[in-house]
């Protein structure tokens, strides 16, 4: 069964300025490793009530940015054969982690949203940061051009609860769809005491209120 929406993550080009970016924010770092067989820096950092999956590979990449969301799930092989019944893109079968800690898979959500399911014991979430400008991640803002189908997955097939028109939560965390989203992962929506938008050094966009 999927349980928890765990974590949004993706490719950093400088380790180090997107750590201070967001511990500028709040965040703190609660797990950090380093893959030898990938050379690649894995960091997780807990804003507020979020985690934030950092991925610094040390040969240069195509891309930079926020590209998937995760799930943790108590059954990877049994969820990724009935997603897979489904109909949903395979993007990467069942392995066990780069990290050696417990095992994942990737496929894609019905517009394009790169989707993680990850079976572990290791829990890096920590109680709610309270001590930085940031009160919640309040969601993930993903890609829906196709609304219907995006609801579908998101609500019965990965058993999210609808707390709103275009928004889903299971555990701590959010994703809210968006029929209009220039990138499969559009923005960061944050409790914060101010409003605007930002963005991180690696162009991820923030959106504060």
């Amino acid at each position: 069964m999927i349980y928890e929406l765990n974590h949004v993550g993706g490719r950093v080009r400088d380790l180090e300025a997107s750590l201070a970016f967001y511990s500028a924010l709040g965040a703190e770092v609660v797990d950090r490793l380093f893959m030898p067989g990938a050379r690649v820096s894995r960091v997780h950092l807990q804003l507020a009530t979020g985690l934030i999956e950092l991925l610094h590979h040390e040969d240069p990449q195509a891309t930079y940015g926020l590209n998937h969301v995760g799930f943790m799930t108590d059954d990877l092989d049994g969820d990724w054969a009935r997603l897979m019944a489904l109909g949903y893109g395979e993007l990467s079968s069942p392995r066990v982690a780069g990290s050696g800690q417990g095992r994942l898979a990737f496929l894609s959500d019905p517009n394009g949203v790169r989707v993680e399911l990850l079976q572990r014991s290791e829990e890096f979430r920590v109680a709610p940061i309270t001590t930085g400008p940031v009160q919640a991640l309040s969601y993930v803002g993903v890609a829906a051009a196709n609304l219907d189908a995006a609801t579908q997955f998101y609500g019965t097939h990965l058993g999210m609860e609808q707390v709103a028109d275009d928004t889903f939560r299971l555990g701590a965390d959010a994703v809210k769809l968006l029929p209009a989203a220039a990138d499969p992962i559009d923005h960061l929506g944050l409790a914060v005491a101010r409003t605007g938008t930002e963005q991180d050094p690696d162009g991820n966009r923030l959106r504060f209120g």
